[in-house]
């Protein structure tokens, strides 16, 4: 059986000792509270992690618009994907960039990115995201719903030292590790070079 948001939703509400709902566009106090932070919720929560179930490649697209001046190297002007949460790489590994409002500014030409996306779709996070998530609902509702601001705080400790780093650390054990790549300073320092200036 797929998991729903109502599934995550009514877990973070059990969790905190609320009644459950049928969906989130219930006419209920609990629905509305978790309509209102649940978005923000996982957008926060995405942006914690490289999350592998969450990532995703683009050639980014240049635009038009022009900078109306420009610091060193940044020549070129790039639209950021919509549905960016954050970019965790680029390609080329070297190119220098930055974001800036709704653009990616950089000194690359044909800039690729790898970054998490919001995903918004329950049935594909793993077990160990899910836990987390659910955790940092819980925090986020305890004192709407429940009026505890210790359970709030509870479920806040829990989600930082507990079930987060859990889920990063087995996000990270998924698929192949990626190695950094040596940049010239240190290889200059193992093979007595000087670096490319």
């Amino acid at each position: 059986m797929a998991i729903t948001k109502t599934d995550i939703i009514n877990k973070a509400l059990t969790l905190v000792g609320a009644s459950p709902v049928i969906s989130i566009d219930d006419d209920s106090n609990n629905a509305r509270v978790l309509s209102r932070v649940y978005e923000i919720a996982l957008r926060s929560i995405l942006a914690e992690c490289k999350w592998n179930f969450a990532t995703k490649r683009a050639n980014l697209s240049s635009v038009t618009n022009t900078l109306d001046f420009n610091d060193i190297g940044e020549t070129l002007v790039y639209a950021k994907p919509t549905d960016m949460i954050r970019i965790f790489s680029t390609n080329p590994p070297q190119a220098q960039w930055r974001e800036e409002g709704e653009y990616i500014i950089s000194d690359s030409s044909g800039l690729g990115v790898r970054y998490v996306y919001y995903l918004d779709v329950p049935s594909r996070y793993p077990s160990y995201f899910l836990d987390a998530f659910v955790d940092k609902l819980a925090s986020e509702i305890s004192y709407s719903i429940v009026n505890s601001a210790t359970l709030a705080q509870s479920f806040i400790e829990k989600y930082e030292r507990l079930s987060l780093p859990k889920a990063v650390a087995s996000n990270s054990q998924t698929g192949i590790q990626q190695v950094m790549q040596d940049d010239a300073w240190e290889l200059a320092k193992y093979f007595n070079n000087q670096p490319n200036s």
